[in-house]
């Protein structure tokens, strides 16, 4: 029989790996397990640290980045299965039920078994991806202009680097007048708010991964560890503690 799970393997990428952008014909599933990943598409780009996952619609242009050693699990399903789900990547908190159909398909997909247990488990993950996560502070938007996009390059290759606006627009070959109306019409964001706001993304990367706030905070470029708590409290809401124990709660399903 035609299995609506098309594809489930877990797999292994060393830190700084990088994926160059390219599609699927199939809606498509990867779950952190271990590490981050950083999923790159049309509307900016999503930190997916363990326990989340992030939905890829099929058609979808993608590239992907693992900052250290991470292993996922990707799944793939047959598109006319995932016809309800969102036409946009959608970051999901996933359930320990989500959590345990994954490894059940991948346990499948390598037995080959094409019973009605592997559409079974198919038909309960998608109507697990309704779980979606609400909180702030996953996903950076980065516009559509290629003279933005291009500064954005600049500051995603290193997060820590200290540039002015005109120093950036310069680096992109446009000017300073031009950047900051581009940021503000693309991203919905002032050059400097969106810059706080990517690096608080880029801390929560490192965070998540055990580094501590103090060298997190000198890495991106800030005085001390408390003017960045400051900041990360100012546009989250929560300081950073508080904000891991957020998303192990989400994990977790509290």
């Amino acid at each position: 029989m035609i299995s609506s799970l098309v594809f489930a393997q877990e797999v292994h990428h060393p830190a700084g790996r990088s994926i160059a952008h390219h599609d699927h014909g199939e809606g498509q599933l990867l779950l952190v397990l271990k590490g981050t990943a950083t999923i790159t598409a049309e509307e900016g780009f999503w930190l997916t640290p363990p326990g989340f996952a992030i939905w890829i619609p099929a058609g979808c242009s993608h590239g992907a980045r693992y900052s250290k050693e991470s292993s996922l699990i990707n799944i793939r399903f047959d598109a006319r299965l995932c016809e309800g789900q969102s036409a946009d990547c959608t970051l999901i908190s996933v359930s320990d039920l989500m959590r345990h159909l994954a490894h059940e398909a991948v346990h499948l997909a390598a037995s080959g078994d094409r019973s009605d247990a592997q559409e079974l488990v198919a038909r309960l993950m998608v109507h697990q991806m309704g779980h979606h996560w609400n909180g702030t502070g996953l996903f950076v938007p980065h516009g559509r202009d290629r003279r933005l996009r291009q500064a954005i390059d600049i500051l995603r290759k290193d997060p820590g680097l200290s540039l002015q606006l005109e120093e950036l627009a310069q680096r992109s070959a446009t000017s300073g007048r031009t950047l900051a109306r581009l940021f503000m019409k693309e991203t919905g964001m002032s050059f400097r708010r969106w810059r706080d706001y990517f690096c608080v993304v880029c801390a929560i990367d490192r965070l998540a991964q055990g580094q501590s706030i103090t060298q997190t905070a000198l890495e991106l470029g800030y005085q001390s560890a408390s003017s960045f708590t400051t900041l990360f409290t100012r546009l989250l809401g929560h300081p950073p503690k508080r904000y891991l124990r957020m998303l192990e709660q989400a994990r977790n399903g509290d």
